[in-house]
């Protein structure tokens, strides 16, 4: 259950200063709204150092946003060249192995700026739902996300209706008590003559 506020970590890669810029005003709409949002560019030198802290944040957040794009996706594999991009390459390491111990996917929320990013989500996140951020609407769902806000509430189970007839030209069903009979011996067109 997310605490209140809800907190966020949020992991991507510093693919352009306008990128980091652009999920620096994520961070920043996300923070106006109620959610605890955090990211590399609040701190200056964690004292624990950069590795502990990504950890510390991904494992205290109550969700993680992984901002999908070409290079993070890159950086995340491996792919990079030696020394470039390895807090993405932490950060996706610690996500994959969560998701791996717990069977299941409830903090780990794939995030995207543009609609062509969807083919970069980590493939241990291809099955949680995305959300394009890069209109209102898409970022409103964010937003209810987080804060537990669906668009949509199911409505109250109301009572069984009782004194249903059965449908027009149907015959009647008999019904036995449970282990009285089998339904061989219910019906009288399935014994041998």
């Amino acid at each position: 259950m997310p605490s209140d506020p809800p907190s966020v970590f949020i992991s991507y890669s510093h693919d352009s200063p306008e990128h980091r810029e652009r999920v620096l005003v994520l961070s920043d709409r996300l923070r106006s709204h109620g959610v605890d949002a955090n990211l590399d560019q609040y701190v200056e030198s964690p004292p624990k150092g950069w590795q502990l802290w990504m950890e510390d944040e991904i494992e205290a957040a109550d969700f993680v946003l992984v901002v999908a794009t070409e290079t993070y996706e890159k950086r995340r594999r491996g792919n990079e060249a030696e020394g470039k991009g390895l807090g993405v390459y932490r950060e996706g390491a610690i996500v994959s192995q969560a998701i791996y111990e717990a069977r299941q996917n409830v903090r780990f929320v794939p995030v995207v700026f543009d609609a062509a990013d969807e083919a970069h989500i980590p493939v241990f996140l291809k099955s949680a739902t995305s959300y394009n951020v890069s209109d209102d609407a898409g970022y409103e769902s964010l937003l209810r996300r987080l804060t537990g806000q669906p668009k949509v509430v199911k409505g109250p189970l109301g009572p069984r209706p009782s004194g249903l007839s059965p449908r027009p030209g149907s015959p009647p069903r008999p019904v036995s008590p449970v282990g009285s009979a089998t339904p061989a011996s219910r019906d009288s067109t399935l014994r041998p003559e």
